[in-house]
């Protein structure tokens, strides 16, 4: 079978004389990553609109191969396509868990969705996760771990992970106890680790990203962090396999959407000393290598379940309905709206943080509503006294790009530059909340943790998780209007 040689790095391999009789240990090295969703074979443009990828043609190559090989992942499995998002990433512990993967390691957006949600996908699997920068309450968060060490062929090889900080940090609320250490430190101290215990080569599987977004970079860790070989690099949606030297580091980025599967092969002489490497990036073509057609099969029925799901349809709407940050907006009003008459409280909180993009004109479909509120929250009850809910509310009316969106209350409030804001709420039923007097309001888990910067819900009397999610009871109050109009604006109040 013909395979694409992209580009070969040779390092240390120019053998003279004796030396080039030596015979040399080979090993191979196989990455993926940024898939994406992208699980299924298709028409892949960059390769003359040929058939390619997906994990069913991963295992009928890998299958292909003879002798002993390592497979590893960089993670960062949602993106673009709907089939990896509105599935949660079911798809990873159905699909890649049957594939022969040595370890893995996890980015920053597959935790979306929260780490309970992560963890429920990597518990699954058969392979371990490395991350060894992640903290939860000050602990490696099982089942991850902080390294691996594994032999192939009389070569010891090491391989920790790192995550990149920036997001998980400042994201305290819908990631609560979860924290990433700085990962030039968290490097040096594996490094050291590995070195300890004997291995003969480190690879780093980092999900740092791009550097122009992230502010720290695979380059920075190959600049400062002496002892690395090779860095496994993901969470960076780049259409091509890249690969760079650094020093003695060689770094590799295979591309995204699991079209082709990277080839690191690495030489080492009898005295396990490693002479060089060499890179391929290997399109997974359809009609090069077949596909395993039980995986081939499972996927199609994943897919047709997407489809299905993301095609149906929810309700008609004869304009757009908007949704802002910074200010009450009229999607904001309706789907605050629909968990209040849910709820049938005094009235419902949401975050706009929390609402993605506005619904479209026209037939609403599962994936409209989806891409507008993507998030999995449950619906928390309240019990609460009207002191501390106005001071969460007044808290929360100072949150920046994050404005409050209500029902069945409205808010009279003062745009003063500091100080109080908040003058008057009042109830629907024309009650007026009073400090001392007791309410009851239906909020997201997420706001509760904190989604609008601040705990203040937290000061409640009573908590009741109803474990219902806001997005179905959403989806319901929407299907049961049929034509959905925009509501009127006016919840919040401005006055002098």
């Amino acid at each position: 079978m013909r395979v694409k040689r992209f580009a070969a790095v040779l390092a240390g391999l120019v053998l003279l004389g004796g030396c080039a009789r030596e015979e040399l240990t080979s090993v191979d090295i196989f990455f993926t990553a940024d898939v994406q969703g992208f699980y299924w074979s298709r028409p892949e443009p960059r390769l003359d609109n040929r058939e390619a990828g997906g994990y069913a043609v991963l295992k009928n190559f890998l299958q292909s191969r003879e002798g002993e090989y390592l497979l590893f992942d960089g993670g960062s499995w949602f993106g673009s396509a709907p089939e990896g998002t509105m599935t949660k990433g079911a798809y990873v512990a159905e699909l890649a868990r049957t594939l022969p993967y040595t370890a893995g390691t996890i980015s920053d957006k597959d935790l979306v969705y929260g780490w309970p949600s992560l963890r429920a996908i990597v518990r699954e699997m058969p392979y371990p996760f490395v991350v060894a920068n992640l903290r939860l309450e000050n602990q490696i968060p099982w089942p991850m771990h902080d390294y691996q060490i594994r032999t192939v062929n009389g070569i010891k090889i090491g391989v920790f992970g790192l995550i990149n900080p920036t997001n998980i940090n400042k994201n305290k609320s819908r990631l609560p106890g979860l924290s990433a250490q700085d990962p030039v430190q968290a490097a040096k101290t594996m490094t050291a680790l590995l070195h300890e215990k004997g291995v003969d080569y480190i690879i780093l599987l980092s999900s740092l990203g791009d550097p122009e977004k992230t502010g720290v970079s695979d380059t920075s860790i190959a600049e400062e962090v002496s002892g690395i070989h090779l860095i496994l690099s993901s969470n960076k949606d780049r259409e091509n396999a890249e690969t760079d030297q650094i020093n003695d580091t060689f770094i590799v980025y295979p591309g995204s959407k699991l079209d082709s599967v990277a080839l690191v092969r690495l030489s080492f002489d009898k005295n396990k000393q490693f002479r060089g490497q060499t890179f391929e990036d290997i399109p997974l073509l359809k009609d090069s290598f077949s596909e395993d057609a039980e995986i081939a099969g499972r996927a199609a029925s994943l897919r047709a379940e997407t489809r299905q799901k993301m095609n149906a349809r929810v309700a008609e709407l004869p304009a757009q309905i908007n949704t802002a940050l910074a200010q009450e907006s009229a999607l904001g009003n309706l789907l605050t709206q629909c968990l209040y008459k849910w709820s049938r409280l005094d009235g419902a909180v949401l975050n706009s943080d929390s609402i993605r993009s506005s619904l479209p004109a026209g037939r609403l479909s599962e994936y409209d509503l989806y891409k507008a509120y993507p998030y999995g929250d449950n619906i928390t009850f309240l019990t609460i006294k009207g002191a501390a809910f106005v001071k969460a509310m007044e808290a929360s009316l100072n949150a920046k790009d994050n404005f409050p969106q209500i029902a069945g209350f409205t808010v009279s409030y003062a745009d003063t530059p500091q100080g109080k804001k908040i003058r008057q709420i009042t109830l629907d039923n024309g009650r007026v909340v009073r400090p001392q007097d007791t309410y009851r309001f239906a909020v997201t888990d997420h706001v509760l943790a904190g989604g609008f910067g601040h705990d203040g819900f937290i000061d409640s009397l009573e908590f009741k998780n109803t474990f219902v999610e806001a997005r179905q009871i959403m989806r319901s109050c929407l299907a049961r209007q049929k034509t959905v109009e925009a509501p009127a604006l006016g919840r919040w109040k401005k006055v002098k």
